[in-house]
């Protein structure tokens, strides 16, 4: 998808007109009100505007004169609202201009759509964004949505898929807003960096792990002291009951750096901090780094499985997401 304009349509005012919509659109055309009168052909109306004036129809006419449609195009989007019942939306992609064939009292507006592209769904459900479900309420005879094309794309993805039935809820829409602000995440990794940077970034750390549940101490090493730990973070897990809870301990490496992470010494040090630091159950590598080497995957591996010891990677947008989680920043 790429070109293409969405309208949504205001479905139909009784039962009877949803029925003869809905099963006309099924069957490959879409179709639209307002055409109540024999002369409501946007073609010939169309015409008669531009040699007579828009005051030469008449009060009946310009009723019917809906001019959107003559801007509906193939590969255009049509979003029936409360059809075929309150609540529910159809979709359909258009696949030839308007064209008009009158055979009724009315809906004699017409496009073809691609009955392939037909989908019903409720415009509650969790799988709407919910900026677009705002926009699939009732606004009028039709409206375009606009900048909500990837949001849209979405949606019919996951209807091809079959993934709907869900209510929305505070926590899908909570999920929303992650998928929204992930994106940025790693541009606010970079920002960090920026303001912390090199031995900044340890104490900006050394704060924040304070503030992590269950931590009960975090220990500071400066310069060829630290032998390979940066931090040491003391924490209490299990349950909260005597004789259920155990203290560990995580040799933590702090590096401040941009673009792709290579060099193995950060793997080294936390090798040398296990040797110093008998107690240490585990080691954690954090960096501002986008991504790391393979090479550097494959020597953390080899350092997890030659000491028994879990060693995780704390790089790139996840370093932000820690950040904001635990940080407990005053932004305003």
């Amino acid at each position: 998808m790429s070109d293409y304009t969405i309208y949504a349509l205001r479905g139909a005012p009784d039962l009877h007109w949803c029925n003869v919509t809905f099963k006309s659109l099924k069957e490959g055309e879409g179709r639209f009100g307002w055409s109540y009168i024999p002369t409501a052909n946007l073609h010939e109306l169309e015409a008669k505007i531009k040699a007579e004036g828009k005051n030469s129809l008449s009060e009946e006419e310009q009723d019917c004169y809906q001019r959107f449609l003559l801007d509906i195009k193939k590969n255009d989007y049509v979003v029936y609202i409360n059809l075929p019942e309150w609540g529910k939306c159809t979709l359909a992609r258009v696949t030839s201009p308007y064209f008009w064939h009158r055979d009724g009292a009315d809906f004699n507006h017409r496009f073809y759509v691609d009955t392939e592209s037909i989908f019903v769904f409720d415009r509650n459900d969790a799988i709407v964004h919910p900026t677009l479900r705002r926009r699939l309420k009732l606004q009028g005879r039709f409206w375009r949505i606009y900048s909500l094309h990837e949001e849209f794309e979405n949606l019919v993805e996951t209807l091809k898929e079959g993934k709907q039935g869900s209510h929305s809820t505070l926590e899908t829409n909570l999920h929303w807003l992650v998928q929204e602000i992930q994106p940025d995440l790693k541009s606010i990794t970079k920002k960090i960096q920026r303001t912390h940077p090199n031995f900044d970034l340890e104490g900006l750390l050394e704060e924040i792990f304070k503030k992590v549940p269950g931590v009960q101490e975090v220990i500071r090493h400066r310069g060829k002291a630290d032998h390979g730990a940066d931090l040491t973070v003391v924490f209490e897990s299990g349950l909260p009951i005597p004789g259920f809870q155990q203290q560990s301990t995580c040799v933590v490496q702090v590096k401040s750096f941009i673009g792709e992470l290579r060099d193995t010494k950060a793997v080294k040090d936390i090798r040398r901090a296990f040797g110093y630091y008998p107690e240490a159950d585990m080691g954690l590598i954090v960096s501002t780094a986008d991504s790391c080497s393979e090479k550097f995957v494959t020597a953390l591996n080899e350092l997890e499985k030659e000491e028994g010891k879990p060693v995780s990677l704390l790089i790139g947008e996840d370093v932000a997401a820690f950040v904001l989680r635990f940080g407990g920043l005053d932004l305003f």
